[in-house]
């Protein structure tokens, strides 16, 4: 009817607009857009308005926000302060926070909604601290918070637990008289639930649930599910209990959020009977409770019942979503069934679930798809590193003629970087505008998240050198590029052009450098470039702590820890997990269980794994096992395979083979197929002299198929890295190389090296074999470093596996003999070597 009116007018194109909007239909409103300036009607504020409002719903991607911005510049509608709190929205939820933050600047009169859209959005972009600051400068120019402003800020204080400025803002909401509005309640709640002030938080949710309606402060659906969602997080199944009681009272019991928090509750608390009984109450239709289902069984092991639900979806006609796949077939990974992993995945290909979620909803609604939709299904393959799939969507953007878009194009150049084709890559780029900083930066990620970094850095260079000018989102590739690498050189010419360029004063760039010098082996950089950073977050604080922990300076590490809480900045998970190691580094048994005991009572934190791991570290690494086996045992989550693995390493040191046996059964039943277990059990024996069952585990190795990582260091010397491998006679100063360590050998054992057998072979063996062999990669390397390097420069070597026993001690006396600092970083960690110690203490 529409394309058979003989006039239309604004008016007319706007009503289409809206209408089309109301139906989620945003793909034909850009084309309808088009459309109408093709025919010279020249859009008005409504027009814009529809389209904005349209573009909420889905993913956009960035050059189409661009295009509708500048068509609004272009009608002289860039200072609608109506228009640019859409933009502001729509900018931040599609991740270009720094683009919403230029218009929300250039924004003159700003309302109410210009500053909660763009406090929103820095914190729903992690950028929490900016957020805050933002909130506090709107009140310190007059301006009244609303309840959407006071939420959104109490979220971001929520996502940094910052439980101290979240008690200002309370007092700020008392000040103001906002206690009694619904929005503030739910996010003081929220947050106090969180950081664990479970008083504050029941005493808020008391009020609200004993309140008269009329005064409009019950808890809204948001708050329960929020509740729950904390129990369950928390293990506190009766709180739990208590909500799902208040909801029924009240009516809510229904809602769907509530019924998915409520279902995921009792499973998470192992409760599955309940968990059923309760499932089976619900509408059926909800998709979710089926999902929660599925994982419930699959973290009990049942593939069977889960494989029940499974199939009793497809009967009752459950359309699954993106969940659901991936919830069942972890369950058929974690317990090896490959078979019914294959029919599952036949079943995705039959259904087309691998393609794009937003191309598959297209065709449904029997839409033509264009570029904007294929430009955004090829960026999800990319993400997914679905190269296949991307490459059938490339086919369908041919034949629909939008193969020369440039988005497009980008997204492509990102499919192909990111699959790690190289010279697909290339091609792709080669297709799009030389000057496109978008395909740059989308070359230098690419290859970088691919593990391409050499070519990474390679494009970033390129770069440079053709004055491209780059962003935030290119020096973070390249630093962490370099990172990977551990390229001190490279990462240093990153550092200088980001100086150049002005860079370095951001907060993400300096955060990434820290990380990046600590990686290198550099830790007194690292610690300079934290110093120099005008604004530390808690990024920021992490990054150095955990910086000073993995290099054995966990006094250092410690001090740090006490200067960022004198700071007022919160510790998170990541904070702990740098505290506990620094404190097992130097041996601090009672305190660091006083830290691990300080997270859920002190900070409100949940021990993760990691956490465990680290704590069992603790123990061990004091030669407390059969206490750290207990620890094991009593763990209130089943313990992972690092867990097992750090036990069984310290029965290695301790020579402890009753415990270490036990740790091994435990680590075949969760890795069978991993060669690190048989490597350290078979140690193990050999350090007992059990060489009977030495040999007998290195037949079942065999046996199974499962094949041993072969060591390999690297050294960077004169521009160029040197790789070794285990008696390595393939560099082109082989002899001199080994006629260097003899030396180096002769003279460490003058003064005390004796070389450890255990860590090779038996006495009978060692007779039968070439001796050479035995020389490990990190030996080579080390030889071949004080070889070729200037004296005052110190030896920095890589490699992929842990530091063997006899390895460590001859880099000890090589330290000393050679006058020389010698830094190793293993799969373990780092190892400072000066004077014939070790910053590890010998234990690693």
């Amino acid at each position: 009817m529409f394309d058979e009116m003989p006039e239309r007018t604004v008016f007319t194109w706007n009503k289409m607009i809206k209408e089309l909007a109301s139906r989620n239909l945003s793909d034909r409103i850009l084309c309808l857009v088009s459309r109408m300036v093709n025919e010279n009607v020249t859009p008005d504020e409504g027009t814009f308005t529809g389209v904005l409002e349209a573009c909420r719903c889905c993913t956009v991607a960035f050059d189409v926000v661009e295009q509708i911005h500048a068509r609004m510049i272009h009608q002289g509608l860039e200072d609608s302060t109506i228009l640019c709190n859409l933009l502001i929205d729509l900018y931040s939820r599609n991740g270009f926070v720094d683009v919403a933050r230029n218009v929300f600047d250039r924004l003159d009169k700003k309302d109410h909604s210009s500053w909660v859209a763009m406090i929103s959005g820095l914190s729903k972009n992690d950028l929490e601290a900016d957020a805050i600051r933002l909130f506090c400068d709107m009140y310190n120019l007059g301006i009244m918070p609303t309840p959407y402003a006071f939420s959104s800020v109490l979220s971001a204080c929520k996502k940094i637990e910052s439980l101290e400025i979240g008690e200002q803002l309370h007092g700020l909401v008392l000040k103001l008289g906002f206690s009694s509005d619904t929005y503030v309640c739910n996010a003081l709640v929220s947050l106090y639930f969180h950081l664990g002030n479970l008083i504050s938080a029941e005493h808020i949710f008391s009020n609200m649930a004993h309140r008269d309606a009329l005064d409009g402060l019950e808890p809204d659906c948001n708050t329960l599910a929020s509740l729950v969602i904390a129990c369950s997080a928390d293990g506190s199944l009766f709180r739990g209990q208590q909500v799902h009681a208040y909801t029924t009272k009240i009516g809510f019991a229904s809602n769907n959020k509530i019924e998915g928090a409520l279902l995921n509750l009792y499973a998470k608390c192992s409760d599955i009977e309940t968990a059923l009984d309760y499932f089976l109450e619900t509408e059926v239709e909800n998709v979710v409770l089926w999902n929660v289902m599925l994982v419930a069984y699959g973290l009990l092991d049942d593939l069977r019942n889960s494989f029940r639900i499974f199939r009793q979806m497809q009967m009752e006609e459950i359309v699954p979503n993106q969940y659901t796949y991936p919830s069942i077939l972890k369950t058929c990974i974690r317990l090896g069934d490959l078979e019914l992993g294959e029919q599952i995945h036949c079943q995705i290909v039959k259904t087309n679930f691998q393609l794009n979620g937003y191309v598959c909803s297209m065709l449904d609604l029997g839409i033509q798809s264009d570029e904007v939709g294929l430009t955004n299904a090829i960026s999800a393959c990319a993400g997914l590193q679905s190269l296949k799939e991307g490459q059938q969507i490339q086919a369908k953007s041919c034949v629909s003629g939008f193969s020369s878009d440039l988005p497009l194009q980008n997204a492509l150049v990102t499919l192909y970087s990111r699959c790690g084709k190289t010279e697909e890559a290339y091609l792709a780029f080669e297709q799009t505008e030389a000057g496109d900083n978008v395909a740059w930066n989308a070359l230098v990620s690419g290859f970088q998240q691919s593990g391409n970094n050499e070519e990474a850095f390679r494009v970033f260079a390129r770069m440079t050198r053709e004055g491209i000018d780059s962003n935030n989102f290119t020096f973070g590739s390249a630093v962490k590029a370099a990172s990977e690498t551990a390229n001190m050189k490279q990462g240093k010419q990153v550092h200088a052009v980001i100086t150049k360029t002005g860079y370095d004063s951001e907060t993400e760039v300096g955060n990434a450098l820290i990380s990046m010098y600590a990686k290198c082996g550099c830790i007194s950089d690292a610690k300079k470039r934290f110093l120099e950073l005008p604004t530390k977050n808690e990024v920021s604080w992490n990054a150095i702590i955990n910086a000073y922990s993995k290099h054995g300076f966990g006094s250092e590490a410690l001090d740090l820890f006490d200067q960022m809480i004198h700071s007022n900045i919160r510790p998170n998970h990541v904070t702990l997990v740098g505290v506990l190691s620094a404190c097992s580094h130097i041996g601090l048994v009672g305190k660091g269980i006083e830290y691990f005991e300080s997270m859920n009572t002190k900070y409100g934190l949940v021990p993760k794994p990691e956490h465990y791991v680290c704590v069992v570290d603790i123990l061990t690494r004091a030669g407390l096992l059969s206490r750290a086996k207990e620890f094991i045992q009593e763990m209130p989550i089943e313990p992972d395979a690092l867990v097992w693995r750090t036990l069984l390493s310290a029965c290695v040191v301790h020579k402890n083979l009753e415990i270490g046996e036990f740790a091994a059964r435990h680590l075949v039943e969760l890795e069978p197929e991993d060669s690190a277990t048989y490597v350290l059990l078979s140690n193990l024996y050999a350090v007992c002299r059990k060489w009977d069952a030495r040999d007998q585990t290195r037949q079942k190795m065999k046996e199974k198929g499962v094949k041993k990582e072969p060591g390999q260091s690297w050294i960077e010397v004169k521009n160029s890295i040197h790789s070794f491998y285990v008696g390595d006679q393939n560099h082109p100063l082989a002899d001199e190389i080994h006629e260097y360590f003899q030396d180096l050998t002769k003279r460490a054992s003058e003064i005390g090296y004796v070389q450890d057998c255990f860590s090779l072979l038996n006495e009978a063996q060692q007779e039968q074999k070439d001796p050479t062999i035995f020389i490990h990669s990190e030996k080579l390397a080390i030889s071949f470093g004080l070889l070729s390097l200037p004296g005052t420069i110190p030896i920095n070597v890589m490699k992929n596996l842990r530091v063997c026993n006899d390895c460590h001690d001859w880099i000890k006396f090589v330290s000393k003999v050679s006058n020389r600092e010698i830094i190793v970083r293993d799969a373990y960690r780092f190892h400072h070597f000066e004077g014939g110690a070790c910053s590890c203490k010998d234990y690693w």
